[in-house]
């Protein structure tokens, strides 16, 4: 286990108390004790667990941000915490995109029966009666199906791309040609 940097979280004390426009009186009413204990913060003093607790709050980060400059969910060092709601994202993204080979799938095998339909053969028997509205309507469907799955495929590449650099890392996914 490394050793706290002290006078680091000092700097980082200070700059949440700076961010927020607060002077160090201001911020010693906030955290419930005084300004010279503010003071000690700012030069390496570590706060009690109910101020750390505060002073994440007001600077909108955590506790391990202000303790050694990373945040543990994600490893970044930026001050700024990541929402859950961006987190959850993120991990409903990434399912999101481990399911596309079964939405490509399905694209492949209504292809498969567009092209069956305009060459004049039969898709397999329908119950339903759908037979004949697929037919009527086959290319403009398939033409409709690829033009969403593209733009979904657009959008979740921007967004698990956005998502990855706020995570500190690299895109989350690469992009691919359409």
């Amino acid at each position: 286990m490394q050793e706290l940097d002290k006078a680091a979280m000092g700097k980082r004390i200070r700059q949440i108390r700076l961010d927020a426009g607060l002077r160090q009186w201001e911020l010693a009413r906030m955290l419930g004790t005084t300004q010279s204990a503010v003071h000690k913060y700012e030069h390496g003093v570590v706060p009690e667990p109910k101020r750390l607790i505060e002073l994440a709050r007001t600077g909108n980060t955590t506790i391990e941000w202000i303790l050694t400059g990373a945040h543990w969910e994600n490893g970044s060092s930026e001050q700024e915490r990541l929402s859950s709601e961006l987190l959850e994202t993120a991990q409903l993204l990434s399912e999101i995109r481990d399911k596309r080979e079964s939405v490509d799938e399905a694209l492949r095998i209504v292809r498969e029966v567009v092209a069956a339909l305009d060459a004049g053969g039969n898709p397999p028997e329908d119950p339903t009666g759908v037979e004949r509205s697929l037919r009527d309507h086959a290319g403009e469907t398939l033409r409709l199906l690829e033009s969403a799955w593209r733009i979904q495929k657009a959008v979740l590449n921007r967004v698990m791309n956005d998502a990855g650099g706020r995570l500190g890392g690299s895109p989350l996914v690469r992009e691919e040609p359409t």
